[in-house]
Parts: C-alpha cells; sequence; structure tokens
C-alpha cells in the first residue's frame, strides 16, 4: 500500500504568484495533516527572499510531526541547515549530482546519518544512478516518472512504466525504499501505484488543482484513497 507525500513547492508558487489572501504554507500544511497525508515534502535553496529560513521552520512546525523531507542540493550550508531542523528525511536533488557532488555526499551523507536523518536522492529510473545511491548507503530514491507522465502514446507510457517498475524492483531488491514523483496525477496515478515496489507517491500540482474545485482536505482524500 503506496503512502500519499505532499509536495509543497506549487503551493509556495501559488501563494507568491497569485497572491491568494489567506493562503499561508502553515495552514495547508495544518490542514493537509488533518485530512490524512502520509508526509510532506518541500525544496528550499536558501535564496529565495519570498520564503526563507523562518517561512522553513513555521511550516516544519504546521506538519505537526508528519514525515517531512527537505529538499536540498549538496551545498554545506544547506546540509548545516538539515542538520539543525527537525526533519526526518533529506532528498539530495540537481543536475549532474553524482559527478558534480560526489566528494561532497561523502562527507555529507555519514554525518546526517548520524543525526538520524534518512537519505533518499532524486534520480532518473536509470541502473548506474540506483548503483550510485546504494553506493553511497541512500535509504531510498525518488524515481522521477515524467518521461510517464508526459507521454500521450499508450505505447510509450507502457514502456516507461515497465522502465520505472524494474527499477523500482531492482532498488527494492537492494534494500532502497522507493518513491516516485513527476506529474503525478488523479488519472495516471494508478499504474504506478501498481507497481508493489512503490511505497511512496509524491504529488502537488494536481492536488492544488483539485484543490480549486472541492477544497483541500476532499482533494487530498480522493488522491488518498486512489493510491491505497
Amino acid at each position: 500500500m503506496a503512502q500519499m507525500e505532499l509536495n509543497l513547492d506549487g503551493f509556495i508558487n501559488a501563494q507568491q504568484q497569485l497572491k491568494v489572501d489567506g493562503l499561508t504554507l502553515p495552514g495547508v500544511v495544518t490542514i493537509a495533516s488533518l485530512s490524512g497525508v502520509d508526509g510532506f515534502s518541500l525544496t528550499y535553496d536558501g535564496r529565495s527572499v519570498n520564503f526563507t529560513e523562518k517561512d522553513l521552520e513555521l511550516t516544519i512546525a504546521a506538519a505537526m510531526g508528519t514525515r517531512f523531507a527537505l529538499r536540498i542540493t549538496p551545498r554545506a550550508e544547506l546540509l548545516q541547515l538539515a542538520l539543525n531542523l527537525p526533519v526526518s528525511q533529506v532528498t539530495f536533488t540537481g543536475d549532474n549530482l553524482f559527478d558534480d557532488y560526489g566528494a561532497d555526499l561523502e562527507t555529507f551523507i555519514p554525518q546526517l546519518k548520524d543525526a538520524g536523518k534518512l537519505i533518499s536522492f532524486c534520480l532518473d529510473p536509470e541502473l548506474g544512478l540506483l548503483k550510485k545511491a546504494y553506493r553511497l548507503q541512500a535509504d531510498m530514491v525518488e524515481l522521477s516518472v515524467n518521461h510517464y507522465s508526459e507521454n500521450i502514446s499508450v505505447a510509450g507510457q507502457a514502456e516507461a512504466q515497465e522502465q520505472i517498475a524494474l527499477m523500482a524492483r531492482t532498488a527494492e531488491k537492494n534494500g532502497l525504499g522507493v518513491a516516485v514523483n513527476g506529474g503525478i496525477s488523479f488519472q495516471n496515478v494508478l499504474p504506478l501505484v501498481s507497481i508493489e515496489a512503490v511505497e511512496n507517491v509524491v504529488v502537488g500540482r494536481a492536488i492544488i488543482g483539485r484543490s480549486i474545485f472541492v477544497g483541500l482536505e476532499t482533494a487530498i482524500r480522493d488522491f488518498k484513497a486512489q493510491v491505497q
């Protein structure tokens, strides 16, 4: 049974771009927690004047102990932030993670593990990348499913789904938890959760879109009912 992780990046963008009165991220997190979300994730780069470290702290506090994954690039100042914050997981994101940050990751990951943080990587579903995450002692991987979700061909979707399933099973056999992320919607999620190795579904924009019509609580409950 897959769990539902609500990615908050889209909510930050909606708040900043649409200037929605009364839309606060801690408020969204509180409603989502009470609506049964299993976890949250949020990307933070420390460079935005519109979303500060204080905003991040308030957002995490509103999660009320629900699993929270902080998504960062492997930079020293962000590592220190992750060590200090009460987050349960650190998910490394970015292009060329292993080539550009290999030495940093080898230094950072033991520190995070010593602090009790789980380690994940956002990856394309490729065997070579899985091997690198495994060698760095990751706890889980988050597989990009954009090639599946953006494919308009039935045959193309089926091929992409099979690749995702193969990589998910491979990760699971090697002791890695598996999450999926990337363009996941109410319409395309069922084939993904039918993959037994997938234990976590990361969704954001689909919830925002649905909540406009039915409200945030109903949107979350409807999606969670699908993934379970």
